[in-house]
């Protein structure tokens, strides 16, 4: 496979290559050479492209790519192929690829505040206007972009990427190979406060955000330092856009969490859960691993390993499905059961 710097050499490799880096095996020319990937439908001669299942077969009828990327279901096709288990996979293996470019460390720009004591890793990439605060630790090769606020006595690990504006608040801890997109905070002070009478009274926030690594936080989102003790987010996670995530609250490691989701304090979410899109989550409730929560569900009660619910309040989705099938029918068996009722007066009355 060759490579070139940014802006001039485009990618290549062969068919044969793309398969071993897929896993994948070649239907046809193993030397074809391929530039790029591409949708079905805008995919040029030279372009791989893909197919995630069988029944879709009928798009590729006027595909210009040389080659696609299909199940190994597919039967046959008269172009080259690679067949994998997973094209969908296959596909993210093949774009990342494609569009990955070497890095070029920026170096500090002087128009960025490195604070007192605050210790720089090798070949960083510190961008206008970016603040970083005293005694913070910055490892090799991480990218700040310009607004990224770094509180004091952060630290935050190799080739880590802050986005625009992306805001670290004090003593928090960012792994290795992070990404933080643009505008979210870690390290926001916990929603917590006590009554007293008609008044409340804010409970400090003394904790931090601890994130591992490989962790990939969206735009736009919060992570509340914890009270006392951390805000924990294991390796592999990765959220969406306009997330909320509340003080104490730990989730397991390769969690995916849609956007929208707002998930309240000191609740445990496991390895390998899947919360949909404005799924909304109580304080002090254990989501088990490898649990699925349908969109727009609220969760209040604890939820077993692998269980998948849906619905508000949340209860398991095939109960949740059949009433969903009912509630249309809702209005009609209104008027069956107003009817009957109807019919039984009756005929009480008449037997009086």
């Amino acid at each position: 496979m060759n490579s070139g710097e940014r802006g001039q050499t485009k990618r290549k490799a062969t068919l044969e290559e793309l398969a071993a880096l897929v896993g994948g095996q070649v239907e046809g020319d193993l030397a074809l050479e391929i530039t790029g990937i591409a949708s079905i439908e805008e995919a040029k001669e030279g372009e791989i492209t893909f197919l995630t299942a069988v029944k879709q077969l009928s798009r590729l009828e006027n595909t210009n790519a040389s080659a696609v990327i299909v199940p190994l279901s597919l039967s046959s096709f008269p172009k080259p192929l690679i067949r994998t288990a997973n094209p969908y996979l296959a596909y993210a293996k093949v774009q990342a690829f494609f569009s990955h470019q070497p890095y070029s460390p920026k170096g500090i720009d002087p128009r960025s505040h490195i604070g007192r004591g605050a210790e720089m890793g090798r070949d960083v990439s510190i961008y206008p206007f970016v603040y970083v605060g005293d005694g913070s630790k910055i490892g090799d090769r991480v990218i700040l972009y310009p607004g990224v606020y770094v509180g004091e006595s952060v630290q935050i690990g190799e080739e880590s990427i802050l986005y625009p504006n992306v805001v670290i608040r004090e003593r928090c801890v960012i792994g290795k190979r992070v990404i933080i997109h643009a505008g979210t905070v870690i390290g926001s002070d916990g929603f917590g406060f006590a009554r007293e009478g008609n008044r409340y009274v804010k409970i400090p926030q003394v904790g931090i955000v601890q994130i591992d690594d490989d962790v990939e936080i969206g735009a736009n989102c919060a992570v509340d330092r914890a009270a006392m003790g951390k805000t924990w987010i294991k390796r592999g996670v990765k959220t969406d856009n306009l997330v909320q995530i509340g003080h104490n609250v730990i989730i397991g490691e390769d969690t995916v969490i849609v956007a929208q989701v707002g998930i309240a304090g000191s609740t445990e979410v496991g390895n390998r859960v899947a919360l949909g899109g404005q799924v909304g989550v109580i304080d002090h409730i254990k989501i088990g691993d490898g649990a699925m929560v349908g969109a727009q569900s609220g969760v209040a009660q604890d939820v077993a390993p692998g269980q998948v619910i849906s619905g508000s309040p949340a209860f398991p989705h095939r109960e949740w499905l059949k009433v969903q099938a009912v509630f249309p029918k809702l209005p009609e068996m209104k008027r069956a059961l107003m009817a009957l009722e109807k019919r039984v007066r009756a005929l009480e009355e008449k037997k009086e």
